[in-house]
């Protein structure tokens, strides 16, 4: 059989390790990237700080998970892996930084004891309660996360506790979150027949794999990129923007444009790997899968902006992780990471290293403030928690836009349905990334790994 000609249509983690993973597959296989930036990497953005790499984007990966752990193993640079320290993060709530209570599950409280740093007494109380109320929860069900934790726990909790440690990731309030998408263990522990929430966080956390947590690059995630690029042996065309797919015959037709013009591009099978309001169009323009196009397009997207500051040394950083604010907090950031505290590989830096980010759903007036506004409002946020003002030696800003997906209740059968109609209605055509498995390092490698090795399987058939 011959070897298939490849087309993926976006160059940030998910399309690389698609296209990485096709090539092993189908060696000999004819693999292009198109990516419509300057660069690839997507949501993977090392910058040149003077005194080193600065990621803009993604920090870390879940180290416990195995999907992105082992793509770094094979492709030789488990030597570059590095580990938080032992500081954990404060939250913002009240106007104090208070540390993170211990024994929390994703801000979930397994003992409401814990929580009096952050919560009223009334609050601690109504927590307290959770064991005591009935739990209607049949196995294999869903439910709005948030809204779950608030009926239990109390509003306070999702406010002080939840929404702060998930808004970070999903820059979405938990209300609109699948409990089994975003704490699939909890989804899992009830399944089991825990009793209430605060039975199965606890068992959760008394569990827990020992061993860091996190882990990232010393180099960056940019050596990531650069070896998926190689490994891939894929043409990765940058400035190329894919704006339909088209079927003809015997596979599909590429239309988009570059700064020479309009291009065609012949592919037999195709990767989709770029956010939702740019993919729903090009399914749309493939035909025949007009409600699959619907589907995804009902998923929503949140757009966020880092602000990534060296600061001098002379500003008296807190001794935790990074902050991590109350969504009742009236402030306009909503974490802020003390990269050089968390990370002791990067505590060797000229200056502090510091990064602050912006936006949640359905609150983008922040984001249409120009660069310099929002280093300043970055500035002015690092003040008011250290105190004083810093000195500021080296900013860069970085945008995401629509770069976050709400993974809501249900969200794997929704996949799962547009899944099907594109293997019915286009076959060869994948669809992966953030929205499909879920946001993070891990989901997308698992995700485009998965879809790489289906469509090898259909070619090889």
């Amino acid at each position: 059989m011959a070897a298939p000609r490849v087309a993926v249509v976006g160059g940030g983690l998910s399309g690389l390790t698609a296209a990485y993973q096709l090539s092993r597959d189908l060696p000999g296989a004819r693999v292009t990237v198109f990516e419509a930036s300057p660069s690839p990497g997507g949501c993977l953005d090392t910058a040149d700080f003077p005194s080193g790499p600065m990621e803009l984007g993604a920090e870390a990966f879940i180290g416990r998970r195995p999907e992105a752990s082992e793509l770094v193993a094979e492709l030789g640079l488990a030597h570059e892996l590095r580990h938080p320290g032992t500081l954990g993060p404060a939250i913002l709530t009240g106007g104090r930084l208070v540390p993170m209570p211990a024994g929390t599950l994703m801000g979930l409280p397994s003992d409401a004891s814990t929580l009096s740093g952050v919560l009223r007494p009334a609050d601690v109380e109504r927590a307290a309660r959770e064991p005591e109320l009935p739990l209607d929860w049949a196995p294999g069900g869903d439910a709005p996360l948030g809204r779950l934790i608030a009926d239990r726990f109390g509003a306070a909790v999702v406010a002080r506790l939840v929404d702060p440690m998930l808004g970070g990731v999903y820059a979405a309030p938990s209300v609109g979150l699948g409990l089994r998408q975003v704490v699939p263990g909890l989804a899992e522990a009830l399944d089991r027949g825990a009793p209430n929430l605060t039975a199965a966080a606890r068992d959760l956390t008394a569990h827990r794999t020992p061993g860091p947590v996190f882990a990232t690059l010393s180099g960056g995630y940019r050596v990531l990129v650069d070896a998926l690029v190689r490994a891939s042996r894929a043409r990765v065309v940058t400035g190329a923007r894919c704006t339909a797919i088209r079927r003809d015959s015997g596979g599909y037709a590429l239309v988009g444009s570059d700064d020479r013009g309009s291009w065609t591009h012949e592919a037999d099978l195709v990767v989709v790997a770029v956010p939702v309001p740019l993919a729903a169009p090009l399914l749309t323009a493939a035909g025949g899968v007009d409600d699959a196009a619907r589907a995804l397009s009902g998923i929503r997207t949140a757009s966020s902006a880092v602000v990534a500051l060296e600061v001098d040394r002379s500003l008296d950083l807190p001794e935790r992780s990074g902050v991590l604010v109350a969504t009742d907090e009236p402030v306009p950031f909503k974490a802020m990471t003390f990269s050089s505290r968390k990370w002791p590989h990067l505590e060797d830096r000229r200056g502090h290293l510091v990064r602050v980010s912006f936006g949640r759903l359905d609150d983008d007036e922040i984001l249409a403030t120009d660069d310099l506004t929002l280093v300043r409002m970055a500035v002015s946020a690092l003040a008011g928690v250290c105190g004083t003002t810093p000195t500021v030696l080296h900013s860069r800003v970085r945008r995401w836009d629509n770069a976050l997906a709400e993974i809501g209740p249900g969200h794997d059968a929704l996949i799962a349905g547009i899944r099907g109609r594109l293997a019915e209605d286009l076959p060869g055509v994948e669809l992966v990334g953030g929205a499909t498995e879920g946001v993070g390092v891990p989901s997308c490698v698992g995700s485009a790994r998965a879809a790489a090795r289906r469509l090898a399987a259909k070619w090889q058939d």
